[in-house]
């Protein structure tokens, strides 16, 4: 499996030419999750989801379309590069979605996909609000079972930290009056900002909230790929540690492994103490002053 660096346009069509300014233009950050996916989506397609080296018939085996959703999709070239690729793989049939909060970046998504062939649906939304969590009835005595729709989510999410420590930036997707410029201007200067700097104080106030709807949402055998700057796994691993000292619990899973590149997180999600969420180091890369490094993140016993 090959994951080619897309081609990819922001448009500066008529109407369009302020609102692309503000869609993150592919960097370091967005190459560093492509390289990534090349190391790593492969053998998890393979052995995690459809389990295609299982000898015999496994009850893991993914059936139907492995459902891709990127959030913060920007100019879509997670979208583009992971549809791609999967779609090259004749045992494996995908349905891409795209969510940005900012329709410029959804449009720019679009676009990204139809240049390189890839059918997508985008979805102008803010993470995964939008997608509806299956509720257990009371016929359902355990919940943990209870799994969600998505087989590969991504994300490169805003991870610079606030300037003094200010909480996150949060657009919303509420329509303005298109014909008050002076409130349009405001949007589209926080959607810019938003983008890469709406982390909060420790840069992960985002990633926080994917990763609450991606306990509940990933499948059974789901992984998540996000991006981290050094200071973002940091303040995860103080957080979770600062988390179990106020419990504890007999299941030693999320006792396992907490180290620089592994840590077990168990406070996400609607059910986190029995569906604790592991987080792997796949690729690291040095950029100035800082440490950037791409994670998977998923279901540790699976």
């Amino acid at each position: 499996m090959i994951i080619d660096t897309p081609l990819w346009n922001i448009s500066n069509e008529e109407g369009l030419e302020t609102a692309a300014s503000t869609v993150y233009e592919p960097a370091e950050d967005t190459f560093l999750m492509l390289d990534a996916l090349q190391l790593d989506l492969e053998h998890i397609v393979i052995d995690r989801l459809t389990c295609q080296n299982k000898a015999v018939a496994d009850p893991c085996l993914k059936r139907g379309l492995l459902l891709v959703v990127e959030l913060g999709c920007g100019a879509g070239l997670l979208t583009a590069a992971v549809g791609k690729a999967l779609h090259s793989c004749e045992s494996v049939g995908v349905h891409c979605l795209a969510v940005d909060v900012n329709p410029a970046a959804c449009h720019a998504t679009a676009q990204t996909c139809q240049l390189n062939g890839v059918q997508v649906d985008v979805i102008h939304g803010d993470l995964l609000t939008w997608m509806r969590h299956f509720e257990p009835t009371n016929a359902i005595s355990d919940h943990s079972n209870v799994y969600g729709p998505i087989d590969i989510l991504l994300f490169n999410p805003p991870y610079v930290r606030g300037p003094d420590g200010e909480p996150a930036l949060s657009p919303t997707t509420t329509k303005i009056d298109q014909k008050d410029q002076v409130a349009q201007d405001q949007l589209l200067s926080i959607m810019a900002d938003a983008a890469w700097l709406g982390g909060g104080p420790d840069g992960v106030d985002v990633l926080k909230r994917a990763l609450h709807q991606a306990a509940d949402l990933l499948s059974e055998q789901g992984v998540f790929y996000a991006l981290m700057i050094d200071y973002n796994y940091r303040a995860l691993v103080r957080d979770e540690m600062e988390a179990r000292q106020k419990w504890t619990t007999n299941n030693d899973i999320i006792y396992k492994k907490t180290s620089a590149d592994d840590v077990i997180l168990t406070t996400f999600g609607s059910n986190s103490t029995n569906r604790p969420l592991a987080c792997h180091k796949i690729l690291s890369r040095h950029v100035p002053g800082e440490r950037l490094a791409v994670y998977r993140i998923y279901r540790p016993h699976i």
